[in-house]
Order: C-alpha cells, then structure tokens, then sequence
C-alpha cells in the first residue's frame, strides 16, 4: 500500500483573491469549475490538487489521501472503522467535485476532514506553466506536504501512524524566541514527510502546505515573483537540514495560513526507516519576516488568554 497527499481544499472567504493568487503568484493554468461552486487548479496531470471552496473559514476545509486502488481504499477505510472511527462513503456530489471514482469521508482527532480516494481523473492536456517550466515534483510521492497544528498531540500521531499507516520520519523539538516548537514528520512513501504535526502557537488548523518545484530556478523566480506582487514572506529563502533538505521559501496565502516553495527535497527508504530526532528546522536562511513573527505573538497572546480564563 502506497498513501499519497492527492489534494487539499480551502475554505475560503475571498475567491477572488485566491483566483488570483492561484494563477499570478502560483502560475497555475486556470482553474476547473466544479460543480459544487469549487475551482481546482492543477500542478501536474491530475485534474486538480489545490481546490478552493467558499465557505467563510479561511483555513484547510479537507485533505485527500490518493490510496492507489480500490482494494487499498477498502484497506485503509476498514483500519478506520477497526479502530472506532467513524468512515462514510461520500455522496455522488461529493465524489464529483473531487473528480474522482471512489471517496471515504473521515475526520482526525483535531476535526480536519480526511478523504480517502482512488482513481483521480487525469487532465486533457499536459501541465503547462510559464511560471514553473520544469513543472513540479509529484507522482509516486504525492503533490507535496500539508502541515498541521492544533489537536492532542499524542492523538493526532495514532491516528495518522497507527489508523491510517503512515510512519515517523523525524521529531522536531526547538525553541524559537518565547515559543516552544514540537513536531513530528510522517511519511507514507519516499518523501521526507507528506504530513507535518506542530504543536506551536497558531489561528488556523494548517500551518502550510508545500508544493516541490523541480528546479531550484524555479524557487528563484517564484521568490521573485512574489516581491513584484507584494505577496508577504514569512521566511526568507534556506534550507531545511538533511534528510529533508528543501531549498524553499515561505509565504502567506489570502486566507492567512502559509505556502511553502521548494526544490531540492530529500528521499527515504521507507522500508525500515528509524525515526530520527533533530532540534533545528533550517541549515540557514529561513529568516522569520514581521508579519510571522506578529501572527506568532498575536497566537500565544490568544493562548495564554485561553488559559487564564480556564484557571
């Protein structure tokens, strides 16, 4: 059994403004229409990976899980089930606006919605974009990584490793400033991690998502790109350490949660993998901007508030 990240949705208060991220900062061929209101938009031969619905949240509505086969899905869907989580199959309209053949509807411990699927429906044409001519890196590993925040911690990994399959890549545990930082990288095939769990302060379920560039060219010019359409950097350009070694930046999408940009990522040998332990999160660069270092501030402040009012 081979899991894949296939696609996230957003919520999102602002079409408009994603429309024109999607296509501008991203450089994405227009999108699809769905027809449940949604636009998809492609990053290679799928039909759609990054979808985007109206619905007021701002932050990641669902995340799908691309199973390989039909026989795989029914596997994953009955370790759902085995350990007393509730799994439904998803309605006609539902499988529809993911353009796919079949499609289990689940929901982790922090209430992220979790699709499981096969038989994604391909594009007419092959990918084409001006702002990205080598492509990105997708296939066998998946259209990149998703990182959340939020949850029990210690329920958020079960349910990820232990219901779903997926394995511990690496553990985070770092201090930046006032804020302690503890994550957990979780892999289910050769990429370093296709999910990230963050304990950290934050006002949104997804922290980032990450797509992989082919070409560390192709990160300069984004990170270009995103100077001349103001878009907002929460870090600067560097480099995750080894074994993941991403060469990337990172911004802020219109709803608020970040995007990340790379190229250059690191591999696995899945198969008797041993988790490894590290307290850095780059090799250099990766420098926090003002608006990061304000949303982190504001997130604690929240927090601590939270937790007065309990006392």
């Amino acid at each position: 059994m081979n899991l894949k990240l296939g696609y996230l949705v957003f919520g999102v208060r602002d079409m408009a403004a994603w429309r024109d991220f999607c296509e501008r900062m991203l450089g994405l061929p227009p999108a699809v229409a769905n027809p449940d209101g949604s636009a998809g938009w492609r990053i290679d031969d799928a039909a759609q990976r990054l979808i985007v619905q109206e619905d007021g949240g701002d932050d990641l509505a669902a995340l799908g899980l691309d199973c390989g086969t039909a026989a795989d899905l029914e596997h994953v869907a009955a370790r759902v089930r085995a350990a007393g989580v509730d799994v439904d199959a998803a309605p006609a309209a539902l499988r529809a606006a993911r353009r796919v053949e079949r499609l289990y509807v689940t929901r982790d411990p922090a209430g992220n919605q979790v699709e499981l699927f096969c038989a994604a429906e391909r594009a007419d044409a092959p990918f084409e974009s001006t702002a990205f001519p080598a492509g990105f890196r997708t296939g066998d590993a998946g259209m990149g990584h998703a990182a959340l925040a939020g949850g029990d911690p210690e329920a958020m990994e079960r349910f990820y490793s232990e219901v779903l399959g997926f394995a511990v890549t690496e553990r985070l545990s770092t201090r930046a400033g006032p804020v302690d930082i503890r994550g957990v990288f979780l892999h289910c095939n050769r990429r370093h991690h296709s999910i990230a769990l963050f304990q950290l302060p934050s006002t949104k379920r997804l922290h980032h998502f990450m797509l992989q560039a082919r070409t560390h060219m192709d990160v300069g010019r984004a990170l270009e790109r995103a100077g001349q359409l103001r878009v907002p950097l929460s870090l600067d350009l560097g480099q995750h350490p080894a074994p993941d070694g991403t060469f990337s930046f990172y911004g802020i999408t219109p709803s608020g949660f970040d995007f990340e940009i790379g190229a250059g990522s690191g591999e696995i040998e899945p198969g008797g993998w041993k988790a490894m332990r590290t307290g850095q999160t780059s090799s250099w660069g990766h420098r926090p901007q003002w608006r990061l270092k304000w949303r982190i501030a504001s997130a604690l402040l929240r927090q601590r508030l939270r937790v007065r009012r309990r006392v």
